[in-house]
Order: structure tokens, then C-alpha cells, then sequence
């Protein structure tokens, strides 16, 4: 529900600021009597050179500002004093800020804490018993006590686990390097379902490890510990070790494996309690090549045996580093740097917007610094097809349910409203960039949102360039179809590009579904497929984008794009 409808989950949090603590509250209120109570607290301590009082926010619009970013805060941009706003906002936060004196060559130091308590008076307790200057040292000390104890517990070292995290940021944010070539992706893409005749539910991240020799079990025993090791740590995922070997009467293997995860702490719980993350022995003489692909596909990370110890593998993933393009000095000619506001005649103006065309249309004018106080959107939409777009531009795109197929994500968040869709205009020779829309460059002049009945159209001019976008859905096909037109408005030749970008969603989340999306180019056409056999329900649909025929350049991969 919090990744779902977080806007949803949000008003039921309540803060409060307990001034003789120096401390920010808060608590959900439970919606049913048997709901477990949950408190959290935040708190700073300075041990010297603190000067005026605490000042505190809870609102997050208050803290961060429409249509700004937690780098741009209007919050500590500007040094406004924050508004100490508590109670039952719609958007929790904890900010907190100590304005602090420091003499040439001295040192302050401040203890951020946050503590969490089942109840509201052992959270007091706590917020207590971590006032105190001395606090962080203790707590540093004792946690350090746990770890060693915990390790020596698991029989790892400190090298050992420090490999074992660095296997969960693979594990977390699904490394390419530590995952098939895109083609074998591509050719075992398969449905959730199918994994579960194996007992794998599939809702865990999945560690494949490929074993075909007994000399092999080394890298077995270093991954159930790895196992162990991140379970105690309450990250859970499914380790499954695929036995590749031909069969025969001998299974030293087989036999070899099953000990090894006897032996382990690795094994569920009596009555169900632990962490979750379980560990599957397959064979693969007893399972199909298919099953055998998709697990290769949708595990978030794969090892093979013969490749060598989990140290070797880990090691020799490549520091991916996308060079930057060299681009020319930009350059902005004087008649070019603002372009006239364009400020159409609106009935009713409230100094931000107002109907036009007798009614039919919604108009807005942003000029600089200016935005709407929520997300004024448009929803337009077929039979079995549609997308919203706001005043800032962006959007989401679903296709059939607008929650359960999203094609492109929608933020939910007011504040900060951060488009999945966006075009971009590069002028190769002053290496300018800028986009028609408000979001998400948002440079000098006027930007103009149109809001009809089935339509919304964007202008803005920048850079000699006067851009229209118009974005509609036919009414019977499932197309978004985005016009833009450019009119060069200055005295000289432009050599620009345009670059549509989408991430791709095709499911309820992206956070679930982006490690199982594929793509590919269409060789016939050029345009970009984009599929998610992982959704039961719309897993033999397939999405697409194109720019008429006329790309030139291409890429599936968010990082390689945004860097």
C-alpha cells in the first residue's frame, strides 16, 4: 500500500514537537484496534556552539516547495526560518535545523538521531536517553560490540562481510554485469506463475548459483553464508542453487549441496519465524530448459562455478563509467537570452490561469519562478487507453487500468511531481539544453500549459526557438501521440536534436517490474518494443515508442541515459 498509494498512507501520520526535548514525534494512527502502535522521533545534539532557538517543519511542502527538489528546498535556499508546522499534515517530514557559532579553527559536533519505540512513552525513554552529548559515543560503541558478536557468530570475518554487502547492492539494484547477455534476457522472459511449481513465490529478489562440479561447493558454502549473513540483517532474498551436472547413480554433487545447506543457519525457522529468504536445490536434469532460462532471466544475479570464487566474480564487475560528451561552450545571444512572455487573453485570470476558447480550453501561464499550488491536471483518455499530464508538463500513461498497467509512472506526489515522460532540445552548436514543457528544465520566460477536452497543448520560447508541443489520444486507438513543432525565430541556421524519454513501467510499480522489462528495436519500423512477461495479467502485451521513423540514436538503459 505505501508503494501504491503513498499519498494514501500519508494522512494517517501525526507530529507533534516537544520542545523541552528538543524532539519531533510522530505516529500513525492505527486503522484497526489490533494494529501494532508504531512512534518514531527525531532529535539533534550539539555538544557546543549552538546558538538561537530549535526550529522545526513537518510539512513537507512547507519544507521543500512546489514543483522544487529536496537539492532546491525553498526551506534552506532562501534561510527562512522554518515554520515549526506540526500536527496532522498531509505530508510528513522530519526537518530540523540548529543554527550553530564556530570559531576560527574549532570543531562542532552534532548527533542526529532517529529512534523508533511501540509505544509513545518507551519513544520518550529513548529521545531521553540520547540527549545526552555523550550518547553517539556509547551507541557507536555498543553497536560495534553487536557486529563483532555477530560475526563471530556466523564464522565470517570482517572482509567477509564487507564482500556480502557489496553482493547486496548487486542484489538490490540488479547489476547488469552479474546478469545474462540481453538476449538470453530476451529468450527467457516468462510469466511470475511459472516459478511457482518450484516452490518460488518470486516476490523475493532471486540469487541464481550454477554449479556443475565438486570443487564447486566452495562458492556454494561462501553464498549460504552470504545468505546468513544479509537475513540477520533483514534483507531477504531467495538463494537458488541450480545442479547442472549430467545425471548419474553418484550424486556426490547433489549430495554435497543438500549437507552444505543442512549445515547452514540458512533453514526456515520452527513455526515460520525469522526473516523471510529461502534456499532452493534444483536440478537441472529435472526441471525444463524453459524453467531453467526464466530463472535465468529474472534473477536480479547470477554466478556460475567454474568462474571461480564469489570474491573473483565480485571483483571483476567493471567500474561502469559513461563518458561525458564533450559539448561546446554555450553560447546565448543577447537577442536570444529571454524570449517575450506570452500572455494570452483569459477570462476569469486568477494570475496564474484562466478559460479560453468560451470556455473550452484551461490556460496557464508559469512565468519565472511561478507554479501552480498543486498539480493542475488534465486526464485524457479512450475507452482503453489515456494519460494525465500536468501544467509542468510530464505525465503517466497506462493502458486498460490505470493502476495495474501503467505503461509510464505516476509520482503521486504533489510536491514534487517528477515526470516519467519528458523531451529535451540540444543545440549542438551553443550547447544548450531546454525542454517545451516546464518539467523538467525549467529555464527563463513563460511556459504556457493548454488544457482542453481531450488535449493539452505546451508553448514556450527559449533560445530563438519557439516550441509547441500538442499531446492527444485518438479516440478509438491505445496511442499517445505528442506533437512538436519548432519555429526558428532567430536570425541564423540551428542544428538541434530532439529526445523523447519514457521509462518504462508495465505493471502497478516500477520499484517491482523494472528488473523484468525488455526491450528491442523493431528492425522493420525502428521504433522501441518494451514488454514485461512477469505481469500475469498483462504480460503478452507489448508497448512502444517511436519518433515517426526518423531516431537515430537509441537506448533501453535509464542509467547509460541519465548517468
Amino acid at each position: 500500500a505505501d508503494v501504491t498509494h503513498p499519498a494514501f498512507s500519508k494522512l494517517f501520520v501525526e507530529t507533534e514537537y516537544r520542545a523541552e526535548l528538543g524532539a519531533i514525534l510522530a505516529t500513525r494512527r492505527r486503522r484497526a484496534p489490533g494494529e501494532p502502535e508504531i512512534w518514531a522521533a527525531h532529535l539533534a545534539v550539539v555538544d557546543d556552539g549552538a546558538v538561537a532557538r530549535l526550529e522545526v517543519e513537518t510539512d513537507r511542502a512547507r519544507f521543500i516547495g512546489r514543483g522544487r527538489t529536496a537539492r532546491t528546498a525553498i526551506g534552506v535556499i532562501d534561510g527562512r526560518p522554518l515554520s515549526n508546522t506540526v500536527g496532522t499534515v498531509l505530508d510528513p517530514v522530519f526537518a530540523m535545523r540548529r543554527r550553530v557559532r564556530l570559531a576560527p579553527g574549532a570543531i562542532v559536533h552534532i548527533a542526529f538521531w532517529t529512534v523508533v519505540a511501540s509505544s509513545r512513552e518507551a519513544l520518550l525513554d529513548l529521545v531521553d536517553k540520547h540527549r545526552d552529548t555523550t550518547a553517539f559515543e556509547r551507541a557507536a560503541t555498543l553497536a560495534w560490540t553487536q557486529a563483532q558478536v555477530q560475526l563471530h557468530h556466523l564464522g565470517i570475518d570482517p572482509g567477509q562481510a564487507s564482500l556480502f554487502q557489496r553482493l547486496a547492492g548487486h542484489l538490490i539494484y540488479s547489476a547488469p554485469a552479474l546478469r545474462p547477455s540481453s538476449e538470453a534476457i530476451l529468450r527467457g522472459a516468462g510469466a511470475q506463475s511459472a516459478l511457482w511449481p518450484l516452490s518460488i513465490s518470486g516476490d523475493l529478489p532471486i540469487l541464481l548459483l550454477r554449479v556443475a562440479e565438486i570443487e564447486h561447493l566452495d562458492i556454494v558454502r561462501q553464498l549460504l553464508r552470504a545468505h546468513e549473513y544479509l537475513r540477520m540483517k533483514q534483507f531477504a532474498f531467495d538463494l537458488v542453487i541450480l545442479n547442472e551436472r549430467a545425471s548419474s547413480y553418484v550424486q556426490e554433487l547433489q549430495i554435497g549441496i543438500e549437507t552444505l545447506v543442512r549445515q547452514s543457519r540458512s533453514l526456515p525457522q520452527v513455526g515460520g519465524e525469522g526473516p523471510p529468504g529461502r534456499v532452493f536445490i534444483l536440478r537441472a536434469d529435472l526441471i525444463s530448459p524453459e524453467t531453467c532460462a526464466l530463472l535465468a532471466s529474472v534473477a536480479r544475479v547470477v554466478f556460475v562455478g567454474q568462474r571461480g570464487r564469489l570474491s573473483d566474480q565480485l571483483d571483476r564487475v567493471p567500474d561502469r563509467k559513461i563518458p561525458a560528451r564533450a559539448l561546446p561552450k554555450r553560447v546565448v545571444l543577447a537577442s536570444e537570452a529571454k524570449a517575450p512572455p506570452l500572455l494570452p487573453n483569459l477570462e476569469f485570470f486568477n494570475g496564474l490561469g484562466g478559460f479560453a476558447e468560451n470556455g473550452r480550453e484551461y490556460v496557464t501561464s508559469l512565468g519565472p519562478g511561478q507554479s501552480t499550488p498543486a498539480p493542475w491536471i488534465n486526464v485524457v483518455a479512450n475507452s482503453g487507453f489515456g494519460f494525465q499530464v500536468a501544467t509542468e508538463g510530464g505525465g503517466a500513461t497506462w493502458s486498460v487500468n490505470s493502476r495495474e498497467n501503467q505503461i509510464t509512472p505516476w509520482s503521486n506526489d504533489p510536491v514534487t511531481n517528477r515526470p516519467g515522460e519528458a523531451f529535451y532540445i540540444h543545440d549542438y552548436e551553443t550547447g544548450a539544453l531546454w525542454s517545451p514543457t516546464a518539467s523538467p528544465i525549467r529555464g527563463e520566460g513563460s511556459y504556457v500549459a493548454r488544457h482542453g477536452r481531450g488535449y493539452s497543448g505546451f508553448q514556450h520560447t527559449a533560445q530563438g526557438i519557439a516550441l509547441d508541443l500538442l499531446q492527444f489520444v485518438p479516440l478509438t486507438d491505445p496511442i499517445k501521440i505528442s506533437r512538436l513543432k519548432l519555429h526558428n525565430t532567430s536570425s541564423r541556421n540551428r542544428y538541434l536534436s530532439v529526445t523523447a524519454y519514457a521509462e518504462w513501467v508495465l505493471g502497478s510499480s516500477r520499484t517491482v517490474t523494472a528488473p523484468f522489462v525488455t526491450t528491442e528495436i523493431d528492425p522493420a519500423t525502428g521504433a522501441m518494443f518494451a514488454r514485461n512477461a512477469w505481469n500475469a495479467a498483462f504480460g503478452s502485451r507489448v508497448a512502444f515508442a517511436d519518433l515517426n521513423g526518423c531516431q537515430t540514436d537509441w537506448t533501453g538503459d535509464r542509467r547509460e541515459f541519465i548517468g
